[in-house]
């Protein structure tokens, strides 16, 4: 796992939900832009043991389209703006490495007049043809950062990257 230094954790729990729902928990931040905010999840990597006997599959369908060694990711990262439109994703890590499925995300926030409020949401991604789990715990790690101006003294871009609204 890599791990950026200064990154804030977020613990939290997905339950399973019937499809075509979708079991979701988001977090909501301000940004004025000119920031990256960097997300990566561990989840998918942990293995559940519960004595819970009931098992949920999701029927697989011919459409699916995902032959991709380790199978499709489990789990989805979105940032989405205050009118509910999805400015950044992510779901497996590309190019995927095979057993990694937990999602990485770098999502660069757009330029406004004011700070606008946007949601960070980790969504359970029902993917077909997948056993799913009652439930699955997860471990959200977030900064954001600063751009740094390009051409600038490194330890004037150091400071800029540095900061950030968390």
């Amino acid at each position: 796992m890599v791990r950026e230094e200064g990154a804030k954790p977020i613990v939290g729990v997905l339950f399973t939900v019937p499809a075509p729902q979708r079991s979701f928990a988001q977090w909501t931040f301000k940004s004025a832009g000119g920031e990256v905010l960097f997300a990566s999840l561990d989840a998918d990597i942990y293995r559940i043991q519960t004595e819970h006997h009931e098992t949920l599959l999701v029927p697989p369908s011919a459409a699916s389209g995902e032959e991709e060694e380790g199978g499709p990711g489990l789990f989805r990262l979105k940032v989405i703006d205050g009118q509910g439109v999805e400015i950044c994703s992510a779901s497996r890590p590309a190019p995927p490495p095979g057993w990694q499925r937990d999602p990485r995300l770098a999502c660069v926030m757009p330029m406004t007049r004011t700070q606008a409020t946007y949601a960070l949401r980790v969504e359970l991604a029902n993917p077909e043809g997948e056993i799913l789990q009652p439930y699955y715990p997860f471990l959200l790690n977030v900064s954001i950062r600063g751009i740094a101006p390009n051409g600038v003294n490194i330890q004037e871009a150091f400071a800029r990257s540095g900061t950030g609204g968390f």
